[in-house]
Parts: structure tokens; C-alpha cells; sequence
């Protein structure tokens, strides 16, 4: 976001929106903006490059990465079933 978006053009608030009723910010005792519980105020982050500027930007390499070190008993009947599926 530091480097994708400015604040005053990318940001687009909807107020007044279904959230979660759990969320303890979403009552009028929180703020009186608040019409009811599990009311709220959604937020959008344009973080996207304009198109016409497309040219500037350039894409981060992405290196592979092996999960199988960080989850090995998942991937171990992960294999196992696909062996037992053909």
C-alpha cells in the first residue's frame, strides 16, 4: 500500500453496510454514525497501478518455494491419496 495508493484518490469508504455481528466496533454505542448493531463501514484500497502508467511498474520476481518442509504430513496423505486415486 505505501507505494501503490494515495490516500486522498485510493481510498473509497461505504457507510452504513452489514458487517460482522461479532465485531464489538459495530455498534451505536461505539459511534453514533452506527444506525444499528452489526452496522458498518466498509473500506476499499485501490492498490492497483493505473493502466496508463503500466510502463513504470515493474512485477516482483517471485521465487519457488517447496511447502512440502513446512506441512509434511499434509503433503505425505496428500501424495498418498493421489497415489491410491489412480
Amino acid at each position: 500500500m505505501t507505494t501503490r495508493m494515495q490516500g486522498d484518490v485510493s481510498i473509497t469508504t461505504i457507510p452504513g453496510i452489514r458487517g460482522h455481528q461479532l465485531d464489538p466496533s459495530q455498534t451505536p454505542e461505539y459511534s453514533p454514525s452506527i444506525r444499528g448493531n452489526g452496522i458498518s463501514c466498509k473500506t476499499i484500497f485501490d492498490c492497483t497501478v493505473p493502466w496508463a502508467l503500466k510502463s513504470h511498474f515493474e512485477r516482483a520476481p517471485f521465487a519457488d518455494v517447496d511447502p512440502r518442509p513446512f506441512a509434511p504430513e499434509y503433503f505425505a496423505r496428500l501424495e498418498k491419496n493421489q497415489g491410491s486415486a489412480k
